[in-house]
C-alpha cells in the first residue's frame, strides 16, 4: 500500500491542522470497535478535557493527554496500549482494588501498557502532555516480511525501544543527506519530535516529499518504502509500530 494512500496529521495542541493525500482512504481502514467495558469507562469518555480524541482508525485510537497540575480523571479503562511524554510530571494511579503508584513520568519516554483499569490525580506541578496510542485489535501477531524490517535493513536509522504485546516503539533519527535501502513498517502511529523534510521512494519508483513539523502525529497503513532526509535538520520520529491484524 503506497504511502500517499492515507495520511492523517495534527498539531500537538489541537486536531485542527489536517493534510489528507488526493487518493482515496482504505475503506479496511474502520473506526475501532470498543467492548461494553470500555464504551462505559472509556478514558475520551470520562475526561475529554484530558483525554482528546485526535485519529480513531484501523484498530488505533490517537490521544492527546492534556493533564493539569491537581488534575484527577475519575476510574476509566484503557486497551493495550503505549504512552509517549511530551512533557514531564508526576501522577498517582489507583487501580481497581485501590493500590497507588506513583510514575514519574519524564520527558521524552515511552511505554508500553497492557489493559488496565485505573484512576489517577497529576500531583505534580507542571503540565503533563503527551499522546496515548490505544490498541483495539486482538493480540496476535501479523503476518510481516523479517527481510524487509526497518530495523533490520537500517539499524543505524531505526532504534527498537521497546517491543511488547506484538507492539513496538521505534526511534528514527536520520541525519541530513542519510538515507535508507527499501523496508517495511506495519500500521503505525507516529510522533515528529523535530522539523524535518523527507523524499520517499515507494516500491514502483513513485516519489513522495513530505515536510514534518515539530509536534505532528499521524495514524498509517502498513507500508514499504526508502527514504532520505532532504532537509537541513535531523529527521527524529518515534513510531508505534502495531504487529497485530485488523480483523
Amino acid at each position: 500500500m503506497a504511502l500517499a494512500t492515507f495520511f492523517v496529521f495534527a498539531a500537538c495542541n489541537s486536531g485542527d491542522k489536517t493534510e489528507t493525500s488526493t487518493t482515496t482512504e482504505d475503506t479496511s481502514l474502520n473506526k475501532t470497535e470498543t467492548t461494553d467495558n470500555s464504551q462505559v469507562m472509556d478514558a475520551v469518555t470520562v475526561a475529554p478535557t484530558v483525554y482528546k480524541l485526535v485519529k480513531d482508525t484501523a484498530g488505533i485510537r490517537l490521544i492527546e493527554v492534556d493533564f493539569k497540575p491537581g488534575d484527577s480523571v475519575a476510574m476509566h479503562f484503557h486497551p493495550d496500549n503505549v504512552l509517549y511524554v511530551v512533557d514531564g510530571g508526576k501522577a498517582e494511579f489507583t487501580d481497581k482494588e485501590g493500590k497507588k503508584q506513583i510514575v514519574e513520568l519524564n520527558k521524552g519516554m515511552s511505554m508500553i501498557s497492557g489493559t488496565e483499569t485505573h484512576s489517577v490525580k497529576n500531583i505534580g506541578n507542571t503540565t503533563v502532555k503527551g499522546y496515548l496510542v490505544e490498541i483495539n485489535r486482538p493480540n496476535r501477531a501479523a503476518t510481516t516480511d523479517n527481510a524487509l524490517d526497518a530495523i533490520k535493513v537500517a539499524g543505524n536509522l531505526y532504534k527498537l525501544v521497546k517491543d511488547t504485546l506484538n507492539i513496538r516503539t521505534v526511534m528514527v533519527d536520520y541525519k541530513p543527506g542519510a538515507s535508507s535501502a527499501l523496508h517495511s513498517h506495519p500500521d503505525l502511529a507516529m510522533y515528529a519530535i523535530s522539523d524535518a523534510k523527507v523524499e520517499f521512494t515507494m516500491k514502483d519508483g513513485s516519489k513522495q516529499v513530505m515536510q514534518l513539523d515539530k509536534g505532528m502525529v499521524a495514524v498509517r497503513p502498513a507500508d514499504t518504502h526508502s527514504a532520505k532526509n532532504i532537509g537541513k535538520t535531523n529527521v527524529k520520529v518515534l513510531l508505534v509500530e502495531v504487529n497485530r491484524p485488523v480483523n
